[in-house]
């Protein structure tokens, strides 16, 4: 009987040694799983994020309407507005920029007669050398007429660097 008694307790440790055993088994296996699903998740973020980036960056790669200066962007604009392509002097605007760019002002001052007048005014660009400037951007400013005010007033515009396509854009006028 001695010896049973001491199999019982043998038996019972090594019950609850297997079942400590499986226990840290399923543990350690779900620990593992989440460390894996997280790595996966990350990387699925990562390729997700990578191809929203490279949405955002196609159409700055893409965009070839600009000069190597400022000057020379501004230069192809006004020989666009001169030729009455519209279309084409709105492609020297910066990518994304063109909800504010004046389409329907330049339109209507085609329209009206005075899209000369305002070209002639264009023509006075001047480096504003007051104001930041720096290889990726650049500020400008013409002046013009405001019969309102009856005097003359300056614009400011503002050029930015294509990093992409090395390109000069007009971000604002």
């Amino acid at each position: 009987m001695d010896t049973s008694k001491q199999e019982l307790p043998r038996q019972a440790v090594k019950i609850f040694f297997i079942v400590f055993i499986f226990i840290l088994i399923a543990v350690v296996s779900y620990v593992v799983g989440i460390l894996v699903k997280y790595r996966l998740d990350v990387r699925k973020v990562d390729k997700a994020t990578e191809r929203f980036q490279s949405a955002l960056e196609e159409p700055y790669k893409k965009d070839i309407y600009g000069g190597k200066t400022p000057e020379e962007t501004w230069a192809m604009y006004i020989d666009a507005l001169k030729k009455g392509d519209i279309d084409l002097a709105s492609r020297y605007y910066a990518v994304g920029r063109i909800e504010g760019v004046p389409i329907d002002e330049i339109y209507a001052k085609k329209q009206n007669g005075q899209l000369q007048e305002w070209i002639r005014e264009l023509e006075t660009l001047k480096r504003d050398e007051q104001q930041f400037s720096s290889y990726e951007d650049s500020y400008y400013f013409y002046n013009y007429f405001n019969e309102k005010h009856n005097q003359v007033l300056s614009s400011p515009v503002v050029f930015y660097l294509n990093p992409h396509t090395k390109v000069w854009k007009i971000v604002s006028l």
